[in-house]
């Protein structure tokens, strides 16, 4: 058989089918799948962008030379670009910082313990320092702790106040009394003997000079150490 008469032989064969199919009800519908782009009105031409924030300085002289403190911190602005203009993710934060321009304020120097009824003291408890607002302050009515606005309950020292001002807060290291913050609101004869010796001598307050304590505050090896981080008020 030729191609010809194959290729005819199978049209007939295949009209046979579909009229059969017919006579019995059945049809051939074609399939369709509709697609729809439900992003067509969205903007993909879209370009995000990083904003750097700055760095705002403030010098300061009450704080040393050493010290620079971060008040805010800055952040990264996020924002992209659109037809419809600029959308902002994050916000730019500008970080702030103040820069100590004070004298340095790092020490090294010996420690003592002493109350209200020292063998030198008055005896009524009133220190040599004036509080921020211009109080007397008294180691028995107001205790042996300072409010301080920035830097809350610190400790009561006595220092030489040639050295250290009134107001003067000191973080202190101790392998006695371990770490903690104080601040200058006394004084004492010792204090300024042994500056004259290049001897950086603190008295740490207590309630009274029969307070065990003292003798553990008590460290004359000159390691205790005393970074300053603000000079007076």
């Amino acid at each position: 058989m030729n191609f010809y008469l194959l290729n005819l032989f199978g049209k007939w064969v295949s009209l046979g089918i579909l009229s059969i199919m017919s006579l019995f009800g059945f049809t051939l519908e074609e399939e369709t799948t509709e697609i729809s782009n439900n992003n067509i009105d969205k903007n993909v031409n879209v370009i995000s962008t990083v904003i750097e924030h700055e760095t705002i300085e403030t010098f300061d002289s009450s704080i040393p030379s050493n010290i620079t403190k971060v008040i805010k911190e800055g952040q990264d602005g996020v924002v992209y670009y659109n037809d419809d203009g600029i959308v902002v993710l994050e916000e730019v934060v500008d970080e702030e910082v103040i820069i100590g321009t004070g004298k340095n304020g790092e020490y090294t120097g010996v420690m003592t313990g002493y109350g209200p009824d020292c063998s030198t003291c008055s005896g009524r408890g009133y220190v040599s320092c004036k509080t921020e607002d211009k109080k007397n302050f008294n180691l028995i009515d107001d205790g042996i702790y300072y409010s301080d606005d920035e830097y809350g309950e610190v400790r009561v020292l006595a220092a030489d106040l040639s050295e250290f001002p009134c107001g003067t807060i000191v973080e202190v290291k101790s392998s006695n009394l371990g770490d903690f913050t104080g601040i200058v609101m006394d004084t004492g004869y010792t204090m300024r003997e042994q500056l004259k010796n290049g001897i950086y001598h603190f008295d740490v307050a207590y309630e009274t000079e029969k307070n065990e304590d003292i003798k553990k505050a008590t460290n004359m090896s000159g390691d205790v150490i005393y970074n300053v981080q603000r000079w007076g008020w």
